[in-house]
């Protein structure tokens, strides 16, 4: 079941006043649903688990410098699939309205590691390399997430990963901020460690600074969305802070720039 995140779209960037007030509720009723459709794929994708199965990727390589030139490669491992399932994988970047397919004939292999067998016609790779492990490649910007889903007739797995994050941690809280648009104009704010059920603080500083409330779920985690006021800039710098007394974690992140 996805669940639905609390969205916090700053008043700013609606205009204010009586007359105002009357233009403005439909479109921050679209901007609301928009945001929401897009959490939705990002939660959706991270919680596409089928009960018994597992997914986990693992770094192999780095290089290039953060937020610069950084490209990272990973190796996936699905486990309590089907043996001679194949999967077709599904990229959907935060650039792009709609999924795509990537690659055909995905099998696995030992421990589970997703590769091309080439074994077959129906497998991807070259029969001259069977069972060549799948290096999946990707060229981040901060704190943007890599979304794949492995599709197939009887079962489908996703995972988010985010090779370059924004995060912060203190005394046993967490917090971070995923770009869910080209440009971090909507960012995804998680956080764990938190007192269960329970109403968090936090202060969300841009061209204004604003505090509000999120309410914990039962695991002590928090989720909720964040935009930046409009205004005359086109970018700037986001800072979102817990303005708690058990813990205070801070994350910034530029925004309006690719």
């Amino acid at each position: 079941m996805r669940c639905r995140i609390p969205i916090l779209i700053a008043l700013a960037m609606f205009p204010s006043g009586p007359a105002a007030a009357q233009d403005s509720g439909p479109k921050q009723s679209d901007l609301a649903q928009q945001v929401q459709q897009l959490m939705d794929v990002q939660v959706g994708i991270a919680q596409m688990v089928p009960p018994g199965m597992s997914i986990e990727a693992k770094e192999i390589s780095r290089s290039g410098k953060s937020a610069d030139d950084l490209v990272v490669q990973y190796h996936i491992f699905v486990k309590g699939a089907p043996a001679d399932v194949l999967f077709q994988e599904v990229e959907w970047p935060v650039s792009y309205d709609k999924p795509s397919v990537a690659l055909e004939g995905i099998g696995i292999g030992k421990d589970g590691i997703l590769m091309c067998a080439g074994r077959t016609p129906e497998q991807c790779g070259d029969a001259k390399k069977p069972d060549d492990p799948i290096e999946f490649i990707t060229t981040p910007r901060k704190g943007e997430p890599t979304r794949l889903a492995f599709i197939a007739s009887t079962v489908k797995i996703g995972i988010v990963i985010v090779p370059d994050p924004v995060e912060a941690s203190d005394k046993g809280c967490s917090l971070s901020a995923v770009r869910l648009t080209p440009k971090f104009e909507l960012a995804f704010l998680s956080g764990s460690g938190y007192p269960p059920n329970t109403d968090v603080h936090y202060r969300v500083s841009s061209e204004m600074t604003s505090d509000s409330v999120i309410k914990s779920d039962a695991s002590g985690t928090i989720r909720v969305s964040v935009v930046p006021y409009a205004g005359k800039k086109s970018n700037g710098k986001m800072t979102v802070r817990i303005t708690e007394t058990k813990c205070s974690p801070e994350v910034s992140y530029d925004w309006g720039k690719i």
